[in-house]
C-alpha cells in the first residue's frame, strides 16, 4: 500500500510510536548531491584542503537571526550530536534521526535549497542547530563525521555564521578541517583575532600553510611567516595566486602595484582568506555578487550606507539577521538619492513615522506606497514581523486594510489575525483565514490558481501524502522524512509536490509550519 493511500489516522499511530505524536499548532522548528553552493569549501586557492570532506561542485543557485544563542554542556556526546539547544525545546524527540545512516542524512542536508520560504528555512535551521542523538555511523570511520561537517557547511551557505561558529565553539574540536571552518567563519565576520586562534594551536597542526602564514603575520611573527611562505610556495602547498597575495600582505602593500604584476584570480567564489587578503591589499571585491555569507562583512561599519543596507537586506531575506537591524539602517538618516533601494528606504521611513505617530490616514497612504517596494525587495515576512501588530491596531480601511490583513497572515500571529476577519471579507480573505486556522478552505471561500488548489487538497478531508512516507516512518526514519519534505517543498513551485508536502507536514504534527508554508506560498507569489 503506498503512503498517499493511507489515512492521517494511520500515520498518527506511526508518529505516536516514534514519540512525535500529533501536536497541531506546535511550533517546530540517495544520490550524493552538492554540499554547498560555495565552492571554496573544498579547496583554498586551488589547493586541496587537507582533511576536507570531498564536495561536489554546485549545480543549483544558493542563498534565523543570530541572537539568543545559548550553549549547552557536551557531556559525553558524540560530536555529531552537538547542538545549541535541546531537541525538546522545539518539540522534537532526541532520537529524531532514528535508523537513518549518517551518510544518507548528510546527502539530504546537502541538497536542502538555500533559497526557500521563510517558514521552511526556519524549520531547516532548527534541524541543523538542535541537539539530537547522533545518527547511526557509517561503515568507514572518519576523524571528522561527514554529518557534522555537512551541517556546518549548510549553515555557512544559509548565511547563519554566528550559529555555525557557536556550534564549533561548543565542540572545540581539534580536527583540522573544523578548525579551518572556524577560521573561515571568523574572516567572513571580520573577526580575524578569533579566526586565528584555532589556526595557531600547534597540536595537531592545522595543515593549511596559507592560513598559518596569515595568522603568524597577524601575531607579529613576520620572519617566520615569510620563511614558511617561501617553503610552501616552493613545495606547491600554496596556490600561486594566493602566494602572491600573501607576499603583498607580508610586504605591507596597501595597494597592488598593478594588474600586470599580479596573477589573474582563479574563477569562482574566492575562499574567505583570498577575499580578505584582496581587501587588505586594496583589491577588494564587492560582496553583492558573492554568496550571502560574505554580506556580513559589509555590516562592520567600514562600508557606505547603501552597501550596509544592501547587505542587511540580503541577510534578512536569508533569515540570518534580525529585521530590527535592517529597520535601524533604513531609519538611520535621510536618503540622499532617488530610485531603487533609496525609494524603499524613503517609504519605509514614512510608514514607520506614521505608525509611531498613530496617524491612521498617514499610515494608510504610506502602507499603500510602501508595500510594492517591500514586495520588490522580497522583504514581506521580515516587515510583517515588525509591523503586523501596530497595523492591526490602528484601524485601517479599504485597500490599506486589505494589505494589513495579508501582512498579518505573514506574521507569527497569523491565527489571531484570521480570527479577527471582519464580516464583510471577500471570498479570498475567507479562504486565507481558513488556512490560517487549519480548516478546510473550500468550505470557507475561494482563491484562484494552482497553488490555491494544492493548498485546498492539503487542508481538505483527505490530504495527499508523499509516496513511501508511512513506510519510512514505520522504520524509524522521522528526521529523514522531514528533510525529504523540506527538500521537495524548497524546490520549484509544483502544485502536486506542495499538496503532498503540506499534507506530510500536517501528518507529522508540524501544523504551524504547514499553515505558515501554505500562507507564504499563496501570499508571496514565489517559492523562496
Amino acid at each position: 500500500m503506498v503512503a498517499r493511500r493511507l489515512s492521517t489516522d494511520s500515520l498518527r499511530t506511526v508518529c505516536v510510536v516514534l514519540g512525535l505524536g500529533m501536536l497541531p499548532g506546535t511550533v517546530l522548528a540517495q544520490n550524493p548531491g552538492p554540499l554547498s553552493a560555495i565552492d571554496w569549501l573544498q579547496t583554498r586557492g586551488g589547493v586541496e584542503m587537507p582533511g576536507a570532506y570531498p564536495i561536489t561542485p554546485p549545480v543549483a543557485s544558493s542563498v534565523g537571526g543570530s541572537t539568543g544563542i545559548s550553549v549547552r554542556a557536551l557531556d559525553a556526546l558524540r560530536p555529531e550530536a552537538v547542538g545549541l539547544y535541546p531537541a525538546a525545546r522545539v518539540g522534537l524527540p532526541a532520537a529524531l534521526w532514528g535508523t537513518t545512516p549518517a551518510r544518507a542524512l548528510s546527502d539530504l542536508i546537502a541538497d536542502l535549497p538555500a533559497d526557500m520560504l521563510p517558514s521552511l528555512r526556519e524549520l531547516s535551521l532548527r534541524l541543523l542547530l538542535a541537539e539530537f542523538n547522533a545518527p547511526l555511523p557509517g561503515t568507514e570511520p572518519s576523524p571528522v563525521p561527514d554529518f557534522l561537517l555537512t551541517r556546518i557547511d549548510k549553515l555557512i551557505e544559509f548565511g547563519a555564521l554566528d550559529q555555525a561558529a557557536a556550534v564549533l565553539d561548543t565542540l572545540d574540536s581539534d580536527a583540522p578541517v573544523l578548525r579551518l571552518r572556524r577560521f573561515d567563519i571568523g574572516l567572513l565576520l571580520g573577526d580575524e583575532h578569533t579566526a586565528c586562534q584555532p589556526v595557531l594551536r600547534e597540536e595537531p597542526p592545522v595543515g593549511d600553510a596559507a592560513a598559518l602564514i596569515f595568522c603568524m603575520a597577524r601575531a607579529g611573527q613576520w620572519q617566520e611567516a615569510s620563511a614558511l611562505l617561501d617553503a610552501a610556495a616552493e613545495e606547491n602547498r600554496v596556490a600561486p595566486y594566493l602566494a602572491e597575495l600573501l607576499q603583498h600582505f607580508l610586504d605591507g602593500d596597501e595597494t597592488l602595484p598593478g594588474a600586470s604584476t599580479l596573477l589573474p584570480p582563479p574563477p569562482g567564489t574566492p575562499d574567505p582568506l583570498t577575499w580578505r587578503l584582496r581587501e587588505a591589499v586594496g583589491d577588494g571585491l564587492p560582496t553583492l555578487g558573492l554568496p550571502v555569507s560574505y554580506a556580513h562583512a559589509d555590516l562592520r561599519g567600514t562600508q557606505g550606507w547603501r552597501a550596509q543596507i544592501e547587505a542587511a537586506e540580503r541577510l534578512v531575506r536569508a533569515g540570518a539577521l534580525s529585521p530590527n537591524r535592517l529597520l535601524g539602517l533604513y531609519t538611520e538618516r535621510r536618503a540622499a538619492a532617488s530610485g531603487g533601494i533609496w525609494e524603499r528606504v524613503r517609504v519605509v521611513q514614512r510608514l514607520d513615522t506614521a505608525l509611531r505617530n498613530a496617524d491612521a490616514a498617514a499610515t494608510s497612504a504610506a502602507l499603500i506606497e510602501a508595500w510594492p517596494q517591500i514586495q520588490a525587495g522580497e522583504l514581506e515576512v521580515p516587515m510583517a514581523s515588525l509591523y503586523a501588530q501596530p497595523l492591526g491596531q490602528i484601524g485601517l480601511t479599504g485597500e490599506a486594510r486589505a494589505i494589513a490583513y495579508r501582512i498579518g497572515l505573514l506574521s507569527e500571529a497569523y491565527e489571531t489575525v484570521a480570527l479577527g476577519l471582519p464580516a464583510g471579507a471577500d471570498a479570498e480573505e475567507r479562504f486565507l483565514a481558513a488556512v490560517a486556522r487549519g480548516l478546510d478552505p473550500a468550505q470557507a471561500g475561494a482563491m484562484p490558481g494552482e497553488l490555491a488548489a494544492a493548498v485546498t487538497q492539503a487542508f481538505g478531508p483527505e490530504p495527499p501524502l508523499p509516496d513511501g512516507m508511512a513506510e519510512r516512518l514505520a522504520e524509524g526514519r522521522l528526521g529523514e522524512e522531514m528533510l525529504r519534505i523540506l527538500m521537495q517543498l524548497g524546490g520549484p513551485g509544483d502544485p502536486r509536490v506542495l499538496a503532498e508536502g503540506l499534507g506530510g507536514l500536517r501528518a507529522l504534527g508540524l501544523e504551524d509550519i504547514a499553515r505558515r508554508t501554505a500562507l507564504e506560498s499563496l501570499l508571496l507569489e514565489r517559492r523562496g
